[in-house]
């Protein structure tokens, strides 16, 4: 055969290649059908606008201790370092992925002494060759190469779909530090407040026991009724049942602060998180956020998209697999009875073979493993829509939040005011005998219910900017790490 047949046969068999390969890219590529969602226009403005939020989100508190807090939270919490592991995890599978589509190359050597029959050997008239040895051990190392062809995409849509995987768990454990950093400011607040309430109720139990003590005085030396000093000691006894539901309330929220910390069990008691002398911030006011950035910033939206992603790659490889599979292996090697002419030309050996396997019955699943892997992203598809829908309806209900809360929050001052000073007109009242004890404590009871709402107005104002920030995809800063998978 010509050198020209034989590089006219070459291209021919080169230029097929490339084709099959071009052609099997397109056999397994699979469209990830993403939902297009019709988005608002823009959001509802808020009563107040103000400067964006600033990156990392908490920080627009001016709060030295809650950013101390978050950043030991973001350090030691049990879940933020299983979603840290997570992406190790997907990592892995990734560069397991893309090993499957290089050769393998594997160096084997192998020593094999065999002793021969000399009964045997002289039947077969070798017995008689002089210096015939009975013994014989042979040598060999040889190093071995297999590849398979990816001419239908198999191990290409394999690997797209590990790299999706892999940005889904990168967002998944950056959506899980987000989350984390919003309910330990939400646990911080809510203990703040807890405090607050608890020092309100502790002072108001201290007037109505002395309240109490004054109306056994005066009943003892006839200047009262029994009624009236028992309803005075059962408002103190209200009230102290309040204050210990307060405390309890307290010790709640410290050790839920403590856990979201990471901190171990002997921590929790010897190191208890304290809000003594911390007041509640004033209300921080968020602007509106445009609805596409609430799309490109939240990480759950990026999980659920990268999810779906990886769904249409698993498409591919399972439509792949329909397909011939076409490997070739190869050997090179020297094998010798004696260890000085191992690696010595004539003791070199080599092989190669190619092979192709075609399935043609496998009970039906192959077809029913393609049939799993479009179901498979008909569900993603339906949870990235709801995933979006979520976070707009967060988003919502936030933003309208912001102004109802603070409608509530100016009711609730209001009506403290107005019962501060109704409290103190009753106070003079009841000593002039202008009116009964009972009036007196119907006002004093809705000046400590009022002063208690007032400051829970206070924490869920700040508590609703919190879930407002995370709508909107509110940043971690420094805290935040790269997404590797989408370099």
């Amino acid at each position: 055969m010509s050198r020209q047949v034989i590089r006219t046969a070459a291209r021919v068999t080169l230029t097929a290649a490339i084709a099959a390969v071009l052609g099997g890219c397109f056999v397994s590529k699979v469209d990830p059908q993403k939902p297009q969602l019709p988005l608002p226009d823009a959001l509802p403005a808020t009563a107040m606008q103000t400067s964006p939020l600033p990156n990392p989100w908490w920080t627009m508190f001016g709060d030295a201790r809650l950013n101390e807090l978050v950043v030991e939270a973001l350090q030691h919490n049990p879940d933020a370092k299983v979603a840290a592991a997570r992406v190790m995890e997907a990592r892995s599978f990734l560069r397991i992925a893309n090993a499957d589509r290089l050769p393998t190359l594997n160096l084997e050597g192998n020593v094999n002494s065999a002793q021969q029959s000399r009964a045997t050997l002289a039947n077969q008239g070798l017995g008689e060759i002089p210096n015939f040895r009975t013994q014989q051990t042979v040598y060999t190392v040889q190093g071995t190469v297999a590849y398979e062809l990816d001419l239908w995409g198999k191990y290409l849509r394999a690997s797209e779909s590990a790299r999706a995987q892999l940005l889904n768990s990168e967002y998944g454990r950056e959506a899980t530090k987000l989350s984390l950093t919003g309910e330990v400011a939400r646990t911080y607040y809510s203990l703040i407040a807890a405090a607050e309430q608890l020092a309100r109720g502790r002072d108001t139990l201290k007037s109505r026991e002395e309240a109490a003590d004054l109306e056994k005085l005066r009943y003892e030396s006839g200047e009262s009724d029994e009624f009236t000093f028992k309803r005075a000691e059962a408002d103190a006894a209200a009230t102290r049942v309040s204050t210990r539901q307060l405390e309890l309330q307290v010790v709640q929220l410290t050790n839920a602060l403590g856990v979201l910390l990471g901190r171990s069990p002997k921590a929790l008691v010897d190191e208890a998180v304290s809000v003594q002398g911390i007041n509640l911030p004033g209300p921080v006011q968020l602007p509106a956020a445009l609805p596409s950035s609430v799309l490109s910033l939240r990480p759950d939206i990026g999980a659920a998209e990268a999810a779906l992603n990886s769904s249409a790659a698993d498409i591919g490889v399972a439509r792949a697999q329909l397909f011939p599979s076409i490997s070739i292996t190869g050997s090179l090697g020297t094998a010798s009875p004696e260890l000085d002419d191992l690696f010595t030309s004539p003791a070199k050996i080599w092989s190669w073979t190619g092979g192709i396997l075609q399935p043609i019955f496998q009970g039906g699943r192959l077809r029913a493993n393609v049939s799993r892997a479009e179901a498979v992203r008909e569900q993603r598809k339906s949870e990235y829509a709801a995933t979006v829908q979520q976070a707009f309806r967060e988003v919502l209900d936030s933003l309208q939040g912001q102004v109802l809360i603070a409608g509530v929050r100016e009711a609730n001052d209001q009506q403290v005011a107005a019962l501060t000073r109704a409290t103190e007109l009753a106070e003079l009242r009841y000593a002039q005998g202008d009116i009964a004890y009972l009036e007196l404590l119907d006002v004093r009871r809705g000046l400590y219910q009022a002063q208690i709402d007032l400051v829970a107005a206070q924490r869920d104002a700040l508590l609703n900017t919190v879930d407002l920030a995370l709508a909107v995809g509110g940043g971690l800063g420094d805290q935040a790490e790269p997404l590797t998978a989408q370099r």
